[in-house]
């Protein structure tokens, strides 16, 4: 099994990572700051982050009933999404190996949460990147990602590095759906991101920003 290490950008987005079933993965490198966004279910209430599954009370890194909170390098911003959804920013700065493991933030109370979404990270100084987290994929798997802090306008686009060259652009269009053999974007305008795109069967060659 190849892992792939994918790092996403989409209209100068941050990484934005939606909840699915199985948890997701995130590299990261020493000694650089990292933000994750959790889009959750429900909207509202006491906010938490902590480590594995807060089963214990030392393993709750954060728990807050306000929109912003901090402790030591981990912090946390919550804000709105669609109805009926908010979004939970953990942000960790000068990471160390040490940060590597599994991780939850979510609404509710910690121990039995009513929305939570759950993550890994793994640190590592082998890593040859200067940004902060990027998505871990699978080849072979499939990609959903929504793009976070867009404004929205008639033209929809989907590229691959800096989209300076013809080659780089995926797709260009001004439907709300479009596809390019493996690639595809869709603006759903109740969501929480509101602009999606989606890659399948992900190859090697997919790997970069």
């Amino acid at each position: 099994m190849k892992i792939l290490h994918f790092l996403f950008f989409c209209f100068l987005s941050d990484v934005a990572v939606l909840v699915k079933g199985k948890h997701n993965i995130l590299s990261a490198v020493e000694r650089l700051n990292g933000t994750l966004n959790c889009s959750l279910y429900l909207s509202g209430s006491r906010k938490f982050f902590s480590e594995e599954k807060c089963e214990r009370a030392e393993d709750i890194l954060i728990k807050t009933d306000g929109s912003t909170a901090q402790s030591g390098r981990y912090s946390i911003n919550y804000k709105d999404g669609s109805p009926g959804r908010g979004i939970v920013s953990a942000t960790f700065t000068h990471m160390i190996k040490s940060d590597s493991g599994m991780y939850r933030c979510g609404l509710g109370r910690p121990s039995v949460p009513d929305s939570n979404y759950d993550f890994e990270v793994r640190v590592s100084n082998d890593l040859d990147r200067n940004i902060g987290f990027y998505r871990t994929q699978t080849e072979g798997e499939n990609i959903t990602l929504g793009c976070s802090n867009n404004t929205y306008g008639h033209r929809k686009i989907f590229c691959k590095n800096q989209c300076k060259n013809e080659g780089e652009i995926l797709i260009d269009t001004t439907n709300d759906k479009a596809e390019s053999s493996r690639y595809s974007i869709e603006y759903r305008p109740v969501s929480t991101f509101g602009l999606y795109v989606t890659i399948t069967q992900l190859t090697k060659s997919d790997t970069g920003e």
